[in-house]
């Protein structure tokens, strides 16, 4: 069982994570704001979660890119920047990586529903 302070440090970055989603997130940046060296931050959100901090960005940045796909009239190219990602086919790529489809198919079909995790903090999964 992760150290109380330990869960505490990636509720925090989650958070922080979620209210920044749409700019570039640099890790150093949370690491000055965790308080933790870089190296140690990412450790100790490795331990916690099981998945690494840019792993985690990446998905929570994919997760509000399904949300306006299926809620929004944005055009792809735009969601995309939106979410920090610096070319629509950089976009669409790690989409299709994360989902096994395509931002368009998945705008264009829907039937089709994508499970996406909530963010950490908003969980118990890790109590």
């Amino acid at each position: 069982m992760p150290q109380d302070n330990h869960l505490a440090l990636v509720y925090a970055l989650s958070k922080w994570i979620e209210e920044h989603l749409g700019r570039v997130i640099h890790l150093e940046e949370l690491a000055a704001y965790s308080g933790y060296s870089l190296w140690h931050m990412q450790k100790i959100f490795k331990e916690v979660t099981g998945i690494s901090l840019g792993k985690y960005i990446r998905q929570r940045r994919l997760a509000g890119a399904v949300n306006l796909l299926r809620n929004s009239t944005q055009s792809i190219f735009d969601i995309a920047l939106d979410f920090g990602f610096g070319s629509q086919s950089h976009f669409t790529y790690m989409f299709r990586k994360e989902y096994d489809i395509t931002p368009f198919d998945f705008r264009q079909n829907e039937q089709i529903y994508l499970e996406v995790k909530q963010p950490l903090h908003l969980t118990h999964e890790y109590e």
